[in-house]
């Protein structure tokens, strides 16, 4: 393998993160829709598509860490200084804004909910076993359990690199090892340790690191593989590059019928281990898919757009953090009885779920503490690696 340190920068993944960002906001901004709007609307179907085909979000994202962190120390010598740095950088800049945000987004649900009596029950509100464990698995609000993934991974990342570095077969088979852990833990483990939130477990996707982790650590055979263009294209690509396209797009579709024949009837039209099988080929397709997309995207669209995508990736841990509140207080907004204000004000939370948030993240990358609330946002200095940036980002 080529030098770590040699390794060329790749801007095409902040559009990866854009497009994964968008999925996000757009899983919050449809979830009510498709849970209490009319089922037999015409337009019902497409909520229903929107929502469950942006089901690849939050796996594309650690997908994409564990691309970027084997993609840039796959070469690298871990020494014990290496562990401390690698741990001190990450969990410093995630730890900080998680704990931050947790308390911010507790406080204000406390509130919302009980209202302000005295400083003395609001202090209570933080000082008992409650919210310390909501805020070990993520749920002192909804959309936090992803920041704790991520900061399982990142304690679980340098030992996977030092177990492949040490036994380079195993690299070859890593997804495969992935796959079976993933399963293991969600059909077994976490029902014999009685874990209710499996969702707050690194364990329950460890495919999508593990097929990131095996990309990064082979981008350099695998770019001609991933690339679509006239330049790269042959018989046995163009070959492969369809059979993904398929897959993705057939497993996509299939998940959103399966999950509308279930809001329509109550009834799932498959078993859960098919189903979930079914969503992991979804996912991993979509995270390929997606960096397929972003390279046409950044060599053959307008540069202000691909400037701004770039951007949006870039910043998309500030929006993941961020863009709940203002969806909470944009669905108090009273639209009537009118179905088509209905869908333009579903239509707008979406644009206020991402716009505001980009720009108070945006915005705040002027400052030195923005790192507190955010963890590192973009500067402007040339980068020769893929930028090692937190949260939704790495």
């Amino acid at each position: 393998m080529a030098n770590a340190a040699k390794r060329p920068y790749l801007p095409e993944l902040d559009i990866v993160r854009a497009f994964g960002i968008m999925a996000v906001v757009m899983i919050h901004a449809t979830s009510s829709v498709v849970a209490n709007y009319d089922h037999h609307s015409t337009l019902y179907p497409l909520y229903v598509f929107l929502n469950v085909f942006s089901k690849f979000a939050v796996p594309v994202f650690i997908f994409l860490s564990g691309f970027v962190l084997f993609y840039n120390y796959i070469d690298k010598p871990f020494t014990a200084r290496t562990f401390g740095e690698f741990y001190k950088k990450r969990l410093s800049k995630t730890l900080v804004p998680f704990l931050v945000f947790s308390c911010l987004y507790w406080g204000f649900t406390r509130l919302h909910s009980f209202g302000f009596t005295d400083i003395k029950t609001f202090i209570g509100y933080f000082t008992n076993a409650v919210f310390l464990e909501k805020l070990l698995i993520g749920k002192t609000y909804t959309h936090l359990y992803f920041v704790v993934i991520i900061i399982q991974f990142y304690i679980l990342a340098p030992l996977m690199l030092y177990a492949v570095k040490r036994l380079p077969w195993l690299g070859k088979h890593i997804v495969w090892i992935g796959l079976l852990a993933q399963w293991a833990f969600i059909y077994k483990l976490a029902d014999a340790f009685h874990l209710i939130y499996r969702g707050s477990y690194s364990f329950t996707y460890m495919l999508y690191f593990a097929a990131g982790a095996f990309i990064g650590m082979y981008y350099i055979k695998l770019a001609t593989w991933i690339k679509v263009s006239k330049q790269h294209a042959t018989p046995r690509k163009i070959t492969a590059w369809i059979a993904l396209w398929t897959l993705f797009l057939t497993t996509s579709m299939a998940e959103v019928y399966v999950y509308y024949r279930y809001l329509m009837e109550g009834r799932f039209v498959l078993s859960p281990k098919l189903l979930e099988l079914v969503n992991e080929v979804h996912c991993v397709t979509a995270g390929i898919v997606l960096i397929q997309l972003s390279y046409w995207i950044y060599a053959a669209w307008n540069k202000t757009i691909v400037k701004a995508l770039i951007h949006i990736g870039a910043v998309s841990f500030g929006i993941y953090l961020l863009h709940p509140l203002f969806l909470f207080a944009y669905r108090k907004m009273d639209i009537g009885g009118n179905s088509i204000l209905y869908h333009l004000w579903v239509a707008g939370g979406f644009v206020i779920a991402m716009a505001i948030p980009w720009l108070i993240v945006s915005v705040c990358a002027r400052f030195r503490w923005h790192w507190i609330l955010f963890g590192p946002l973009p500067v402007k200095k040339k980068r020769t690696a893929v930028p090692e940036q937190t949260g939704v980002q790495a």
